[in-house]
């Protein structure tokens, strides 16, 4: 699943799929590509998710398409570059062949959208817990990048906050109280923070207690240069 506009660690819920058109599409219109938009609704029915799929457009260009995911703030996936049909007639073959490939593309958004709402920590292993931190830390540093999407970083901190809780019950030692509060700052210290946070954990979680303690000092170090 190739992400061309979005977060994988952090889809939206709103995506579009597109295809580019080769050979002779004029059939299509001389389309360049064909695309499909799919919603992901934040409600459950009977423990199902809602979702909604939107029939397939042709679009002129991808200069079109991705200024459409850029200002509605939409997930863009490339999908494979596909034979466009030699004739009308072949048109509903051609989709068909096609849906299979858009199921296991849809299947993957799902899955990555319902892993970043649940962080259910009292399931993960040690090195779970690690990389959903170290994931969750560099998506909200790409936000913060970007600049905006306030509500989206606050339920990411959230979700560290949570991770936090868990580490301060049951395995102590990781901690991530010094960089929660201020991970969220623009100053560029706390990407390399982040960085050196994922070493640490590392390091204890391998026994490297010497190392652990030298990246202890280096992100204290930091931590002490950057505003509060």
């Amino acid at each position: 699943m190739k992400f061309e506009y979005g977060d994988s660690d952090n889809p939206t819920g709103n995506a579009i799929i597109y295809w580019r058109l080769e050979g002779n599409t004029e059939v299509l219109e001389n389309a360049e590509i064909v695309a499909s938009n799919f919603v992901i609704s934040p409600l459950q029915y009977k423990n199902e998710t809602l979702m909604v799929n939107f029939p397939p457009v042709l679009i002129e260009n991808h200069e079109q398409l991705f200024a459409l995911a850029r200002d509605n703030n939409i997930d863009l996936i490339r999908g494979e570059d596909v034979e466009g049909p030699d004739e009308v007639k072949d048109i509903y073959k051609f989709y068909k062949k096609q849906i299979k490939k858009y199921n296991g593309v849809l299947q993957q958004y799902l899955l990555a959208y319902k892993e970043k709402k649940s962080v259910n920590v009292s399931m993960m292993s040690l090195p779970q817990l690690i990389n959903q931190a170290d994931s969750i830390m560099r998506g909200v540093r790409k936000m913060v990048r970007k600049g905006g999407e306030q509500e989206r970083i606050g339920k990411e901190i959230g979700k560290l906050r949570e991770i936090q809780h868990y580490f301060d019950n049951e395995m102590k030692g990781f901690d991530l109280n010094g960089i929660i509060p201020i991970i969220d700052q623009p100053d560029t210290y706390i990407d390399q923070l982040v960085d050196l946070y994922r070493q640490k954990f590392l390091a204890i979680f391998l026994e490297d207690y010497e190392k652990a303690r030298t990246l202890k000092d280096e992100i204290e170090r930091l931590e002490k240069n950057i505003p509060s």
